[in-house]
């Protein structure tokens, strides 16, 4: 599961990162470095149109048609399962994004221990996180939300959790955000980074107030 994330990069870095332009209607509203971005908030991604890259913002969290409460956000989808599964089949085959992040959190059990898990120092760009858009009803009004797909964690982070976010290699990213390019295809670009680091962190990061590069930094509540 990834619940939380990082994304320490401002509006034209990640610009640059992506080869990508920026939505219009964003324009004079600068993407700003978040240190804990929480399901229910807009979050940057990037999508194809007519196939160029476009940097913009959904809401991540998708409700599905069957959900009775606006609060049932499905802000995962597995990986194993996105192409078949009716709540993603049809945003998985025409929707897919990238979602940029410089690292996302986890917790590890039984003691719920933080712990941010991003690349190494020196590795260039943030990730580049799989994943797709579909339509919620949120107060009578249809908008784009997101969710990120995972995978089975590798063996170095299974012991924090089981699951990590999918990503795609750069060479990769226009087939993926292709919707011209079937479904089984597109599976193939999935991969579960073997390079990520786990750097355990103090508990502030448990509370959404809390958004600083504090965060991330290491903790000595872990010795």
């Amino acid at each position: 599961m990834c619940g939380r994330y990082v994304l320490a990069e401002d509006q034209n870095n990640l610009l640059e990162h992506f080869g990508a332009n920026l939505d219009p209607d964003l324009v004079g509203r600068e993407f700003r470095s978040n240190y804990n971005i929480a399901p229910s908030v807009k979050v940057p991604i990037v999508t194809s149109q007519s196939g160029e890259r476009l940097l913009t913002q959904v809401r991540w969290g998708i409700i599905p048609p069957w959900a009775k409460k606006a609060s049932t956000l499905l802000i995962n989808a597995r990986g194993e399962s996105v192409a078949e599964k009716a709540t993603f089949k049809k945003a998985f085959a025409n929707n897919r994004i990238l979602i940029p992040a410089s690292g996302y959190f986890e917790w590890k059990r039984p003691a719920k221990d933080p712990f941010y898990i991003s690349t190494p120092v020196g590795d260039p760009g943030p990730l580049a996180m799989a994943g797709l858009v579909a339509k919620s009803v949120i107060e009578g009004v249809v908008v784009p939300t997101c969710a990120i797909i995972t995978l089975p964690a590798q063996p170095n982070l299974e012991a924090i959790h089981d699951r990590m976010p999918a990503c795609i290699d750069t060479p990769h990213w226009n087939a993926w955000l292709d919707p011209g390019v079937d479904s089984e295809t597109a599976l193939g670009f999935l991969v579960a980074r073997s390079n990520l680091q786990a750097t355990a962190v103090g508990r502030a990061v448990n509370s959404v107030r809390n958004n600083s590069p504090a965060l991330i930094q290491w903790s000595t509540e872990a010795d």
